[in-house]
């Protein structure tokens, strides 16, 4: 990256890795982080959320755990959007206890967790065909007080559909369409994806 005796800062890697997070890139991001520190540049949080990402998108779950692991050696704590990014890693590889078992660190080191946490680690359930664990993360988010939206319903329902609960996966689509209203509810139908879209 350093040509021309233009040398690149935190932020021009960040947006590097995020392109190898776009092109599934994986191991160009994990190079790029090394460069980082070749030329002093010290990773950030979003440099982490970015690499991690990168190895959701390549199914590097075990690769996402330890960037994870490593963020203190660098003077960082993981926060809410870093650990969404490794439970969804976990996730997509169908690693789904690894996922809950990230969703639970997060609670023990009172890191706050979002839509965008319940949403992966829900998604982590669906891709693993656990309805059950699915619907209790569902259910505690509104006793969290944490919003659900469309990508939340079609998650819940993609798991109780493989996991066989198909009345349970109807009365959730009527549900979204009181909670999230009419035209957020047809999306809810209409996303739900394929099977494929979750194996």
């Amino acid at each position: 990256m350093a040509r021309k005796g233009i040398r690149p800062d935190t932020q021009v890697f960040n947006a590097a890795i995020s392109a190898c997070e776009k092109g599934r890139a994986w191991d160009t991001a994990l190079k790029l982080m090394r460069q980082m520190r070749q030329l002093g540049c010290q990773p950030t949080a979003v440099t982490y959320g970015a690499a991690i990402s990168a190895c959701e998108k390549g199914l590097q779950w075990e690769t996402a755990l330890q960037l994870l692991k490593q963020m203190p050696e660098d003077n960082l704590q993981p926060n809410t959007i870093v650990y969404s990014a490794a439970i969804s890693a976990c996730g997509a590889s169908g690693k789904w206890e690894e996922a809950l078992n990230l969703f639970a660190e997060m609670e023990k080191a009172r890191i706050p967790r979002n839509t965008i946490s319940y949403n992966a680690a829900i998604a982590a359930c669906a891709k693993g065909k656990q309805w059950q664990p699915a619907l209790a993360l569902f259910d505690r988010m509104a006793k969290a007080g944490v919003a659900r939206d469309r990508v939340t319903y079609n998650a819940v329902i993609r798991a109780c559909e493989r996991g066989g609960e198909y009345k349970l996966a109807m009365d959730l689509r009527m549900e979204a369409a009181g909670a999230l209203g009419a035209p957020a509810a047809e999306g809810v139908v209409k996303d739900g994806g394929s099977a494929e879209q979750w194996d």
